[in-house]
């Protein structure tokens, strides 16, 4: 749902305007751990590390989300829009997960 719209605007965008590797290495990660967490990969884990790893990846994931839309905002709208949708998506689950974690 995210990645097909990015790999269009990316085929579409002029040869100035392509996102860079580390755009799409950022976009790839997000998606990657959100297969991990739809697939309940992080309950196969120990619970002393799943607990370890499972809030700061989807902050650092988060962070570096945010840094890649407001960069590629200005050269490529169509690939940060679908970055920034995931991006926002990701940041609520980790707000939730850390509210509901500290309770």
């Amino acid at each position: 749902m995210f990645v097909v719209p990015a790999v269009m605007a990316d085929k579409n965008s002029e040869e100035g305007k392509k996102p860079y590797k580390v755009s799409w290495t950022i976009l790839g990660l997000l998606v990657l751990n959100w297969l991990l967490f739809l697939t309940n990969s992080y309950s196969l884990m120990p619970a002393s590390i799943s607990g370890l790893i499972f809030t700061p990846v989807w902050v650092f994931l988060s962070v570096a989300g945010i840094i890649a839309v407001v960069y590629k905002f200005k050269k490529n709208k169509g690939f940060a829009v679908s970055l920034a949708a995931l991006t926002t998506i990701s940041s609520l689950v980790t707000v939730l997960s850390y509210g509901i974690g500290e309770m």
